[in-house]
């Protein structure tokens, strides 16, 4: 098992905090729900195809073991994960599709496929995120980073790449959705989770018009989606999806 990143320290859930119907829509500005603070985690839910967005600024686990038996569940639990989601794209044989490298050690090869259009650039030590096109990457034998191949890109400096979206296998057709996101201005990070089912072009334009984002420069990127979207929190199990699902990879915040 490959277990990397430097989770979170702490743990003070509150309860949700709900807003009135008037107050979800200003203009064009869409407001969540509802929204947990949990420790450095913000949790947020919006109305429209029952979307979790996790904010936080601390680090997540990147997890990944092919030969994993373990639920979401029972691994938050053994492990003491407050969430897990479902990471990026993997093979039958559950090894990564695509370029992953780990500490600047080679762990599965490159991949040309138009549905993983980029690479995904995580520094353990600092936190910073980067998503580098893929026929435009260069490997790094940095031992703070982990990389890998994930797609496609669907918001490029609050711009939605269409480009992108199109040339992907299933862009365009409507699945359940896990995405990774950063802000250029706080860096903070997100992971956001689709509970219905939605095309990439309708969910990034639907990404530009919440509050969460305002004000702000937006980069996401699709991790993976369908059957393998998952979530699991211990700290509040209102948000759970398929968390009885077994994966070979999973992204954490402890």
């Amino acid at each position: 098992m490959i277990l990397l990143g430097l989770g979170g320290v702490g743990m003070t859930a509150v309860q949700w905090t709900k807003n009135s119907s008037q107050e979800q829509s200003s203009g064009s500005t869409i407001y969540p729900d509802s929204q947990v603070k949990d420790g450095d985690v913000i949790a947020y839910q919006f109305p429209n195809y029952d979307l979790t967005i996790l904010s936080f600024v601390d680090n997540f686990d990147f997890i990944y073991q092919p030969s994993q038996t373990l639920s979401l569940k029972t691994f938050a639990t053994e492990f003491n994960y407050r969430y897990l989601v479902n990471g990026s794209f993997f093979e039958a044989s559950k090894e990564h599709a695509g370029w992953l490298s780990v500490l600047g050690q080679e762990k599965t090869p490159f991949k040309e496929d138009p549905q993983l259009s980029h690479i995904i650039q995580y520094n353990t030590n600092t936190g910073g995120l980067n998503f580098v096109e893929a026929q435009l990457f260069q490997s790094s034998t940095q031992r703070t980073n982990i990389e890998f191949q994930s797609g496609p890109l669907i918001i490029d400096t609050n711009q939605v790449t269409t480009k992108y979206i199109k040339q992907s296998l299933n862009g365009l057709l409507p699945f359940k959705r896990t995405l990774l996101a950063y802000t250029e201005e706080d860096q903070r990070k997100y992971l956001m989770i689709t509970q219905k089912k939605v095309t990439l072009d309708e969910l990034a334009d639907y990404l530009l018009t919440l509050s969460v984002f305002s004000g702000k420069t937006l980069h996401v990127v699709n991790l993976d989606g369908g059957t393998s979207t998952a979530l699991y929190s211990q700290t509040n199990p209102e948000l759970n999806l398929n968390e009885g699902a077994v994966l070979p990879i999973l992204l954490g915040l402890k």
